[in-house]
């Protein structure tokens, strides 16, 4: 039937084929339009998305802190340099594209460029930490410190085509650490090489964290004892109330300070007992919690128990003093007493707080008190002995006369320490030679009178003998006799003298007659009157300076001859006196007058300037005297601001030196 279809039908079957293959190509065409869109826009979006990677990629790259670069082919031709290597080099971009190792040749000669090599040949990373390296930097190899990384740099097919190196400068960190070591170093050697006792406990169970030698060895124990509980390692101070105060640092936070602490130690299974000064210190943290104890000791046992002996000695010292009927007080450097015994309290009627509050000076007589200072001020420049007459009032608020001595304490070495005062009441003494001044100004008024009487005459029967030839050719020897009467006479008239000068002292009115004149021709003169009454004397006059003074001729007379009589009187066995006048110091003039009798020993040496004070002798006739004769010499020389000094020694003669001021 098929076969006997019309050509008709045949064509109108081929027309709805190729219309549906019309159609199914027509959406198929739709349809690769709509796949070539979306292949366009899949494209647009890979390349945005690789844009993006690259952005990113070249922003970690060139703005990292981290020195970065890559170098290409077996020459290390530099592809990529971030600012942070090239800066670090000291490069710009002219770097780009150049060896890498000619243009750092430092690196080479390091052994760097080998490592480059080892790893574009085996592409095995390399690393390094803190290599030291010396870098070329303004012509001058520097010694820095680098963490770096050398990457092997692979190609899209997988194969090594260079290196990537990725470096930090870490220099820095290797000083800081290098200054922690040292810090470290320092802190070890300053807990374990110091003869002090460290240790340092951590936690609420004092863990011994660190303990030195030093406190080790005292604790009677081996190294063993670092990490152990110090109660355990020592139950012995538990037992004595140690936990008490390490617990009381820790929760309180304040350090606790001792001296002369006694704490016993076990050593050898015995009970040691020790004194230690020490402090227990809190340890923190870095955010202040506290986390231990520091212990900082020394054994001081020799000297506690030493300062006990001190305390007791002290201790029997004071009740001695406290028996001691003279006035006992102790100051120290700057005179600022801290000690008054019994005898003060019992004078003064003051307390002993009173005292130490208010000082001794308010008790000084007000006249006495300008005297007072100036002495005091003497003795804290010179830090010398000091021995001063004044008045003290009493509980009854009379003044009472008072020999005070201040002997400087010193240390072995001669280091001053403090002063010891030791104050005696002489008022009796003083009221004795008020009542003898007074009787010798007396005397010395109404004998003035009759002596001169009698030396006129005298003189007047020498002057008639001159005159009579039967009276100068007799055998009787008159002129002789009075003579020697005249000289004795002369002796009295100074000895007159002397009493009332004594006397114009003490009512201050001794006034200097003061005129210019030469003192070797004074000395001269003087000698030439004194040998007239002593021709047995030998007295020689050295001049080894020559000038001018402005003073009271007759007073310094008056001192030149009572220091050449003492060397007479007080040289029984020798007969020669040596008198020098010589300059020491400029504008000052010294006469020096020495004798080779019998010396002065160094506790009279101190005294013989004083009121009525006589050496002591065997034969009180070849020592006569009052005493007041060198008494009254110091007061001129002092009044002529002049100065006096006296080398003597026991049997070996004596020597006097009065220095004044020059014109």
């Amino acid at each position: 039937m098929n076969d006997s279809l019309n050509t008709s039908d045949v064509s109108k079957l081929s027309v709805k084929e190729l219309q549906q293959e019309l159609l199914d190509a027509k959406q198929e065409i739709e349809n690769l339009k709509n796949t070539s869109d979306n292949y366009k826009s899949l494209k647009r979006n890979i390349y945005s998305e690789f844009e993006e990677d690259i952005h990113i990629y070249k922003e970690m790259f060139y703005t990292s802190p981290i020195l970065k670069a890559v170098l290409i082919g077996p020459n290390f031709i530099v592809k990529s340099a971030n600012p942070a290597i090239l800066q670090f080099l000291g490069k710009d971009e002219g770097l780009i594209g150049k060896p890498y190792l000619k243009e750092v040749p430092e690196l080479e000669e390091q052994g760097l460029g080998n490592l480059l090599r080892e790893v574009y040949k085996t592409g095995i990373p390399y690393s390094a930490i803190e290599m030291p390296v010396y870098l070329n930097i303004n012509n001058q190899l520097v010694l820095s410190y680098y963490d770096f990384v050398y990457q092997a740099h692979r190609n899209i097919d997988g194969d090594i085509c260079g290196v990537v190196i990725m470096v930090t400068d870490v220099s820095s960190r290797v000083k800081l650490n290098e200054e922690l070591k040292i810090s470290n170093h320092r802190f070890q050697e300053l807990i374990f090489s110091s003869p002090g006792l460290i240790a340092v406990l951590t936690g609420k169970d004092f863990i011994i964290e660190i303990a030195n030698d030093a406190i080790i060895d005292i604790w009677g124990k081996g190294p063993d004892v670092i990490g152990k509980p110090i109660f355990k390692v020592l139950p012995e101070i538990l037992e004595q109330g140690m936990d008490k105060k390490f617990e009381e640092v820790f929760n309180s936070g304040k350090p606790l300070v001792a001296q002369e602490f006694p704490i016993m130690h076990e050593r050898d299974g015995k009970l040691v007992e020790g004194y230690f000064d020490f402090i227990y210190q809190p340890q923190k943290d870095i955010n202040g919690k506290i986390i231990g104890v520091a212990v900082i000791a020394n054994e001081v046992s020799k000297t506690a128990k030493l300062n006990q002996k001190i305390r007791e000695s002290e201790l029997k010292f004071r009740q001695l003093a406290n028996l001691i009927p003279d006035k006992i007080s102790n100051a120290d450097e700057n005179l600022n007493t801290f000690y008054y015994n019994q005898s003060w309290l019992d004078y003064s009627g003051l307390t002993l707080d009173y005292l130490l509050e208010n000082g001794w000076t308010e008790l000084v007589h007000p006249d006495d008190v300008e005297t007072i200072t100036r002495i005091a001020e003497d003795a804290l420049r010179t830090k010398s002995d000091v021995e001063m007459e004044l008045r003290f009032k009493d509980k009854n608020g009379d003044y009472k006369w008072h020999l005070s001595r201040a002997t400087a304490v010193r240390d072995e070495n001669g280091d001053f320490q403090s002063w010891v005062s030791a104050t005696t009441q002489i008022h009796k003494i003083k009221e004795e030679e008020k009542r003898k001044e007074e009787f010798l100004k007396m005397v010395s008024h109404e004998l003035k009178t009759p002596v001169t009487s009698i030396r006129g005459y005298t003189q007047l029967l020498l002057s008639m003998i001159k005159e009579n030839e039967a009276i100068k050719s007799s055998n009787i020897p008159l002129e002789s006799s009075l003579r020697r009467i005249d000289n004795q006479i002369n002796r009295l008239i100074r000895l007159i003298s002397e009493m009332l000068d004594l006397s114009r002292i003490e009512d201050n009115q001794l006034v200097l007659q003061k005129s210019k004149f030469n003192i070797n021709d004074l000395v001269e003169h003087t000698v030439q009157d004194i040998k007239i009454s002593n021709p047995n004397s030998d007295v020689k006059i050295e001049h080894k300076f020559k000038t001018s003074i402005f003073a009271d001729k007759e007073r310094i007379e008056q001192v030149l001859v009572n220091f050449i009589t003492n060397a007479i009187k007080y040289s029984p066995n020798s007969k020669n006196i040596d008198i020098k006048i010589f300059q020491e110091v400029e504008g000052k003039v010294s006469v020096s007058i020495r004798d080779f009798g019998i010396g002065i020993t160094k506790a009279h040496i101190k005294k013989i300037f004083t009121r009525f004070y006589r050496v002591d002798g065997k034969n009180e006739e070849t020592y006569s005297g009052f005493g007041i004769g060198l008494f009254l010499v110091n007061e001129i020389i002092e009044r002529h601001e002049g100065t006096i000094k006296v080398n003597s020694k026991k049997g070996n003669g004596s020597e006097f030196i009065f220095t004044l001021n020059t014109i």
